[in-house]
């Protein structure tokens, strides 16, 4: 187990040896970059933000929409004082041009250069630097670094909570060590890299999920089917923004594999296949009669159109459920559906995983949200690398603000496995939130096993839909 400050990753490196600090009130400016990289397209149906801004979880596309970043500079020991902060306010709006397109090798994003004037400017020495990016009016009101001044000396890790009954939105943190060396401001990716420009990124700090679906069975053992639904067996209400980095490469804030979900709830909401009581979560739920309408007889179930027994695009009554998707927001190819969430990290224990216990479970129901038929879903990783490791960010009972870093072996199954910030879980192929003839959607009529794939930070293609 491993102390880490701040939960940005930061061990404290100032020593005795530290160059003697100039006098830099003289000098002109210095400046940075803070780069929020995404993968994916943001904000799922159940996100507070307006219905008329909603875009699907997808794989490709790296629009950002959140609105707000903040950002702070502190001394590098501890306690570390406050140095420096500021704010953006409007960072997605591409008319005021607070954020630009990023795109690099290593990903793409928004970025913002900031400026150090006059007595702003950084002498000589090591600093950490914290910052998160959210939607304004998310998470119950949270404002990150609230009541942090200038000066003020800095113990606290940010942790976020979901109010219950508020949907999950995207928000993004990340940490940095900035070396100012002759007036100037670097960083670099890892301990064994040279200096370069100085740059902080912010990267997601939640996981999604998607499902996309096509023949669907218009009944079950002769029972109507109404909804399609996935749920889980555990969930977090609570995002420690922290635990950026490990211990074995100081300067490296891209740590894979992160759990930093915190707080379980016991708002159970669902049932797993068999169970006699609540025991599961609803991850999302497609309601079936608002993509296949007209059933005059009722109106809460799907109307087969050509009475074939299976809902798809033979169907012409299809159409988009704009409920949950706004006109514009997604193309489909007639016949499918689509769902999706995001998700607070989530590691499952070996005692789950002894007593047989899946992450998820997809199931089809009835009108009355009876479970008709159900299936467990494997998890398949595409991020090309053995997990046999997975790190668990967590507060320690003291209270003292510092996040525990804990590396263990993985004891996951491909059935009983963690859910991992900043990875996308899918069922079915879908790059973009159009549609170009490229996509996949699961036929459930022909399935035998459901799938979920696992992308690492929701690979992307060089399109970038800004």
């Amino acid at each position: 187990m491993i102390w880490i400050w701040i939960g940005v990753g930061l061990l404290s490196a100032c020593g005795s040896d530290q160059p003697v600090a100039p006098d830099t009130s003289a000098q002109q400016t210095q400046t940075f970059k803070v780069i929020v990289e995404t993968m994916g397209e943001q904000f799922s149906r159940t996100s507070p933000i307006a219905a008329s801004r909603r875009q699907p979880i997808t794989g490709a596309s790296s629009r950002q929409r959140f609105d707000k970043l903040e950002l702070l500079i502190l001394e590098n020991k501890v306690p570390a004082k406050v140095i420096y902060k500021t704010s953006f306010d409007g960072w997605s709006n591409t008319d005021n041009k607070v954020s630009v397109p990023w795109v690099s090798d290593s990903g793409v994003g928004r970025e913002a250069t900031v400026t150090l004037t006059g007595a702003e400017c950084l002498p000589d020495a090591d600093y950490m630097v914290y910052a998160v990016g959210y939607e304004s009016g998310s998470f119950g009101g949270y404002q990150p670094f609230k009541d942090v001044k200038i000066g003020d000396d800095f113990r606290t890790t940010e942790v976020v909570t979901l109010p219950e009954g508020e949907g999950l939105t995207e928000i993004f943190a990340g940490g940095e060590i900035f070396h100012v060396q002759g007036g100037k401001i670097y960083s670099t990716p890892s301990d064994q890299a040279e200096l370069e420009d100085g740059n902080i990124h912010l990267r997601r700090q939640v996981a999604g999920t998607f499902g996309y679906f096509t023949g669907i069975p218009a009944a079950v053992d002769g029972k109507a089917v109404a909804a399609l639904r996935l749920v889980r067996t555990r969930k977090n209400q609570s995002i420690i923004l922290g635990g950026f980095r490990g211990v074995d490469d100081s300067e490296n804030f891209r740590k894979e594999n992160v759990i930093n979900g915190t707080n379980p709830s016991t708002a159970f909401d669902a049932k797993l296949a068999g169970s006699a009581e609540n025991n599961a979560f609803i991850v999302y739920e497609i309601n079936l009669a608002n993509w296949f309408p007209g059933n005059t007889g009722n109106a809460a179930l799907p109307l087969d159109e050509n009475r074939d027994g299976i809902l798809n695009a033979l169907d012409t009554n299809w159409q988009i459920d704009t409920t949950i998707f706004p006109e514009g927001s997604i193309s489909l190819p007639a016949g499918t559906v689509f769902g999706d969430s995001y998700l607070i990290s989530v590691a499952m224990t070996e005692e789950d995983i002894a007593a047989g216990l899946p992450t998820f479970e997809f199931q089809v129901l009835d009108e009355n949200g009876n479970i008709l038929k159900s299936w467990p879903v494997y998890l398949r990783d595409l991020g090309g690398e053995e997990l046999n490791q997975r790190t668990i960010v967590s507060l320690p009972e003291s209270g003292e603000g510092r996040t525990e870093i804990t590396l263990e072996d993985n004891p996951e199954t491909e059935y009983c496995y963690s859910i991992v910030r900043n990875r996308l879980y899918s069922m079915g192929e879908k790059a973009h939130g159009q549609s170009y003839g490229e996509d996949t959607p699961i036929d459930l009529n022909t399935v035998s096993t459901l799938v979920l794939d696992s992308q690492h930070e929701w690979n992307t293609t060089s399109v970038i839909p800004f």
